[in-house]
């Protein structure tokens, strides 16, 4: 059940883009006056700034969402609320599960997360995190199934951009060196398991 979630995430997330973006405009209106009528100036330093991606997923915030955090834990971090793309069984049973979507900080980005019982179980992205390592076909080709991360970082240059987390299942992405060329590579466990590539010279 869990892998098949896992792959409906990331074939989703990478179709798909943008959601609805929570706003605080009222707690900001009253945080305004309650400053103006007393004219201390020192409250009006404690107000928080408003950054320009608000309530949108960035590279840095999707880094810090960590596996079996809670739907609430998710939504403290991005600062809005998901947008549900599908819902299976009841609130409250255990294989309860709901994929939202959320804006992100890009045109072309989306992101997916998916909760198990109420727990994380996938983050998924396409354009909010990039890698800046850019590979060969003759670094892939020597890559094999069952090398460790370490191993596989050591050949390419780096570690990749994180695609799709999973608990130990974890896909990364790098760009060739022409465009539209990249290759994705999957791990288990910390052993590569998969690797695909299109375009690679």
């Amino acid at each position: 059940m869990k892998k098949l979630v896992f792959s409906a995430a990331l074939v989703l997330s990478l179709g798909l883009a943008g959601c609805g973006e929570t706003t605080t405009k009222d707690e900001s209106a009253k945080e305004e006056k309650s400053v103006a009528e007393t004219s201390n100036d020192s409250k009006q330093e404690t107000a928080a700034p408003v950054s320009k991606d608000d309530g949108k997923l960035t590279e840095e915030k999707f880094k810090q969402i960590k596996d079996g955090m809670t739907y609430e834990e998710v939504v403290k971090i991005i600062g809005s609320e998901g947008k549900i793309m599908s819902e299976t069984g009841s609130a409250g049973e255990p294989y309860h599960t709901v994929m939202y979507e959320f804006e992100t900080d890009g045109a072309l980005a989306a992101s997916t997360m998916t909760f198990q019982g109420g727990k994380l179980i996938n983050k998924a992205q396409f354009g909010v995190e990039s890698s800046d390592i850019e590979i060969t076909i003759d670094q892939f080709n020597k890559l094999e199934n069952g090398m460790t991360k370490e191993q596989v970082f050591e050949i390419l240059g780096g570690e990749g951009a994180v695609i799709s987390e999973s608990g130990d299942v974890v896909m990364y992405s790098y760009n060739g060196k022409t465009l539209g060329a990249n290759a994705s590579l999957m791990f288990q466990g910390g052993k590569l398991m998969n690797k695909t590539q299109l375009g690679l010279e």
